[in-house]
């Protein structure tokens, strides 16, 4: 049945129907993991982004509020306060715009997928590489 789907007729060894059945489930697998890796990363994003993005933007307008009303107190002009926020930017880069837009969000979400379990790899990787050197200590 699964060979005839296959386009495999009398000629074909059975050996080679059996492989291509075998690859075509291990695509669609392959496949199917893809699609939900990307499903779980657009949800996350978008998550994220509901959840902090509303946030940022009443921060956002707070922001510019006291920014007139700085300029308004201290007599600032719009050029020299725009120096003055330029100064305090590069010292802090990380503060220099809103970040959880969609985007920003997309790349948490990337960040969370790639980074867990990155530990337990390296103290199971560390754990052998020290075992492996005192084995080899040990039998000198």
């Amino acid at each position: 049945q699964a060979s005839s789907a296959l386009g495999c007729s009398q000629g074909h060894e059975p050996l080679t129907c059996r492989f291509l059945v075998v690859m075509k489930r291990q695509n669609v697998r392959t496949l199917s993991l893809i699609i939900c890796t990307f499903t779980y990363l657009l949800v996350g994003a978008a998550v994220f982004d509901a959840l902090e993005s509303d946030f940022e933007m009443r921060e956002k307008e707070q922001l510019e509020a006291e920014e007139k009303r700085l300029q308004g107190k201290y007599n600032i002009s719009e050029d020299d306060y725009r120096r003055l926020e330029t100064i305090i930017m590069e010292a802090e880069p990380h503060r220099a715009g809103v970040q959880w837009k969609f985007a920003g969000s997309f790349y948490f979400a990337i960040t969370v997928i790639t980074t867990i379990g990155e530990s337990a790899v390296y103290t199971s990787w560390r754990f052998n590489c020290v075992t492996a050197l005192r084995t080899t200590t040990v039998s000198r």
